[in-house]
């Protein structure tokens, strides 16, 4: 097998393809329209929340930026030369599609698009749509759809079944099926990301999210290695127009497989290190905050096994869970919710006389994406809510009623199995 150096900068620089390619802009309806939409939504989208809620209140300056600069990505890898290459050589394509999977999805999906482009629709519209995101139905198929394995599996199968020859031939005949082909690439993993990152436990359950990334670098990595050791080329078109443009298609392909096997999978290897880091970090945090190592060892395994085992009702999981993540009493919550009044202004279920009308009601809110429409639901930030409503929205009318650490985790708890 040649080196890297032989199997690119000899081949294609020697014969004048990369000068060749500077003038070519892939200017395609089926990309650059959506792409437009999609920054225009987010930016519209943006100004009106921030207009309505303050600037960097529910969605940060970093997260914006980080919309921007995948939104960049994305546009160099679909528009730039990098197109037109890729139509050409196996390995720009599978530098396009590392771009998409592994560096755009990532950021776009810490940008929150979902939440900035509702704000995009009129009032009567996002009011619509938020009501139908609410639905029984809706909640449960979102919760399954970005559930860890569930984006795993997808974001798997998209990757694999995208590299069977009659697809990927398919695509690069067809400008509606390679558009098809990038979109669900990019879909497939954003909603994995957005399912390791942005999980309805948040940073507790990013131990589970290491053991999900380290298993697709492996498999990412195995294509990677199939394509490099290959001693055949697996595309014809590339074939083709290699021997065209005077360039080695084996040599190509192997270069397109080491780009998966190696710089692929370390990356993947980043991002898990990475999401280590922050659940250990944020277990640390919970014991200073008052909860004790066991609950968080409780979490883990509750976490690892749910997806494999079903062993026990609905209802007792959703205990047992709410209480691993809180480090609360679902119990105890019932009464705190007593203590402190809650019903005088909300309908919660479960709470008898709790059917004020005041504030919106706490039905399903364990299954709520966000909290008062622009905070994402997470264990810490539903308890800074409850304890300290003003810090986080000084509109909101809920007053600060001096709820304690135990009985703000015990709260949180019991509305946590509100699904």
């Amino acid at each position: 097998m040649h080196t890297v150096v032989d199997a690119f900068a000899a081949p294609v620089f020697a014969h004048g393809l990369a000068t060749a390619s500077v003038s070519h802009w892939e200017l395609e309806p089926l990309v650059v329209l959506p792409l437009t939409a999609t920054l225009l939504g987010y930016v519209l989208g943006l100004v009106r929340l921030w207009r309505k809620a303050g600037v960097g209140r529910g969605i940060s300056g970093w997260s914006a930026a980080s919309f921007v600069a995948g939104w960049a990505v994305m546009a160099a890898a679909l528009v730039s030369p990098v197109a037109w290459l890729s139509q050409i050589l196996f390995s720009v394509h599978m530098t396009q599609h590392m771009l998409l999977m592994l560096v755009a999805a990532p950021l776009l999906t810490f940008g929150q698009p979902l939440l900035v482009w509702m704000w995009a629709l009129t009032r009567s519209g996002r009011l619509t749509l938020a009501r139908h995101l609410r639905a029984p139905r809706a909640a449960r198929t979102w919760q399954v759809l970005t559930a860890p394995l569930s984006v795993f599996v997808l974001q798997a199968a998209v990757l694999w079944l995208w590299h069977i020859a009659a697809w990927y031939e398919a695509a690069l005949r067809h400008d509606a099926i390679h558009a098809l082909e990038h979109l669900s690439l990019v879909v497939g993993a954003s909603l994995f990301w957005w399912g390791m990152v942005h999980g309805r436990y948040g940073r507790m359950a990013y131990g589970l999210g290491v053991v999900y990334v380290f298993l697709t670098a492996v498999h990412s990595s195995v294509l990677g290695a199939l394509v490099t050791v290959s001693p055949s080329v697996w595309y014809g078109t590339y074939g083709r127009s290699a021997a065209a443009w005077h360039v080695d298609a084996l040599e190509d392909q192997q270069l397109a497989g080491l780009l998966m096997w190696i710089p692929a999978g370390l990356l993947f290897i980043v991002f898990g290190l990475a999401l280590a880091a922050a659940w250990l970090g944020e277990a640390e945090r919970r014991v200073r905050f008052g909860a004790t190592d066991a609950a968080a060892r409780r979490l883990l395994l509750v976490l690892l096994l749910a997806g494999l085992v079903a062993s026990s009702g609905c209802e007792g999981r959703a205990v047992r869970e709410a209480e691993a993540v809180t480090g609360g009493s679902v119990h105890r919550g019932e009464a705190a919710i007593g203590k402190y009044g809650c019903g005088t202004c909300h309908t919660i279920s479960g709470i008898r006389a709790a059917n004020a009308t005041v504030g919106p009601p706490l039905d399903r809110i364990g299954a709520r994406m966000y909290l008062g429409g622009h905070l994402t639901n997470t264990p810490a930030n539903l308890m800074q809510w409850i304890q300290r409503p003003q810090t986080i929205d000084p509109k909101n009318a809920m007053p600060d009623l001096g709820v304690t650490d135990q009985d703000v985790r015990d709260i949180a708890a019991f509305l946590y199995t509100l699904r």
